[in-house]
């Protein structure tokens, strides 16, 4: 797989995979990108192969809506959202500054944003989430995350990306990129 930069400053790319020309391009995001990334919340949620689905319920509940609610309205909130050629969304990364009164999986400490992300089904495995995680780690150069021990493809994006394991329980490991 490539990716080839087709559009200078507009974060174009092509993927190349299984003979197919995919075209998406990643921006940062936009007021009307809110619903969106409240989709992509709900992605985010690790959901281990062969087990069904959490129900879209589970966003409600604080320690997950926490991330979203109000978003924009904090210092530090970004998002990167990727969109492929005909314009449509297919997926984004977004970040938030939590604090210690209220954090999140993620935390590390209150001027560390905390990163999640997800890719729409049919685009993944094809340089999406590396493209706009690289988008949003171009303004945000220090990140944290919680990602799912059996999550070893995103393990291996974020190591990749120079996030290195800090600590973890039984079922997530926190990471931490700092530049």
């Amino acid at each position: 797989m490539s990716n080839v930069l087709v559009a200078p400053g507009e974060n174009q790319f092509l993927d190349n995979c299984n003979s197919a020309v995919a075209m998406y391009s990643s921006r940062p995001w936009q007021p009307d990108d809110i619903e969106f990334l409240w989709d992509m919340l709900y992605q985010a949620i690790h959901v281990a192969d062969g087990q069904p689905p959490v129900p879209r319920s589970i966003v409600d509940q604080h320690d997950i809506a926490h991330y979203l609610v109000d978003f924009g309205s904090r210092v530090g909130d970004d998002a990167q959202v990727a969109i492929d050629s005909s314009g449509a969304r297919i997926g984004a990364a977004f970040c938030r500054r939590m604090t210690a009164d209220d954090p999140g999986y993620g935390f590390v400490s209150n001027d560390v944003p905390e990163v999640g992300m997800a890719i729409c089904e049919g685009w993944r495995g094809q340089g999406v989430g590396r493209a706009i995680l690289t988008g949003l780690l171009d303004r945000h150069p220090s990140m944290s995350l919680s990602v799912d021990r059996d999550n070893t493809v995103a393990q291996r994006l974020y190591l990749r990306l120079g996030f290195l394991a800090q600590e973890g329980d039984h079922s997530s490991i926190t990471m931490l990129r700092r530049p």
